[in-house]
């Protein structure tokens, strides 16, 4: 299917795990014919994101951006203007999910990181974008949220927190902006088989819990969540907006046994 992105100029935050959704995202989008700004706070991974993407003949702009500062993302749009020209899609990807611990024992620091990446910069990138949309009345923004942020995880209070922010945030802008040409949507992503399930950060049981609690009985694989962004992007989505369409292999239908793992915290 053609989903009429040629030409268009996209940005995909958190694109620099090699088996992460940013990157298959931003793949999506580039074989649909978009050129691609790429952001991440690292590095690694997303060179080689670029040449791929290149090797499509779409450009492409790797930018290093510390999304939770406001003059990075000010910024990079800037320098996303003056090389690729417009902005007309926005993904905002990136997360962190540094901080498995309870309420009780999360640091005030730590929290406010996780509040500053995963909300905060999202609002950055949305405040910075809007008015380039607004100006040619056409635009797309696509924020990827949780289930968590829909039924909460226990011992993730930080980033359940902000992406049940991100979800609120995201209907407001879609409220705002409903006549401008704009549409503005959330993904909430359930078990997605990225590298958080595999470096360490969440413990062998909360991830078999949560493995096991999806009815399809399987992991999502990123291509799936990417899919459904590219379509978002297109211009067949025009009458999809303020939304939360949940991709989660059918966990959010009772309650996720993920949710209750028991263990110290």
């Amino acid at each position: 299917m053609d989903l009429g992105l040629k030409n268009k100029v996209a940005i995909v935050t958190g694109v620099a795990s090699k088996k992460g959704v940013g990157r298959a995202i931003a793949l999506a989008l580039a074989q649909e014919g978009a050129d691609v700004a790429l952001a991440d706070i690292s590095f690694e991974g997303v060179e080689s994101l670029a040449e791929e993407i290149r090797s499509l003949g779409r450009r492409v702009l790797p930018l290093r951006v510390d999304q939770g500062v406001f003059a990075e993302v000010q910024k990079a749009v800037v320098g996303i203007l003056q090389e690729l020209g417009t902005v007309d899609i926005l993904v905002n990807n990136a997360a962190i999910t540094n901080n498995v611990v309870s309420t009780k024992k999360m640091t005030p620091a730590a929290w406010e990181r996780e509040i500053s990446v995963n909300l905060n910069g999202i609002f950055y990138w949305v405040h910075e974008v809007l008015p380039v949309m607004g100006r040619k009345n056409w635009g797309r923004i696509i924020n990827i949220s949780s289930t968590g942020g829909m039924v909460g995880a226990a011992g993730l209070p930080s980033y359940c927190a902000s992406k049940g922010g991100l979800l609120a945030f995201t209907k407001t802008v879609a409220l705002e902006v409903g006549k401008s040409g704009i549409t503005v949507n959330a993904v909430s992503l359930g078990v997605i088989n990225t590298e958080i399930y595999t470096r360490g950060v969440l413990e062998p049981a909360m991830v078999e819990a949560m493995r096991s609690s999806v009815p399809l009985g399987r992991m999502g694989e990123p291509w799936e969540a990417a899919q459904l962004v590219a379509f978002l992007a297109s211009e067949g989505a025009a009458y999809i907006h303020g939304a939360n369409i949940v991709i989660d292999g059918g966990v959010t239908l009772g309650i996720s046994k993920a949710t209750h793992v028991s263990r110290k915290i």
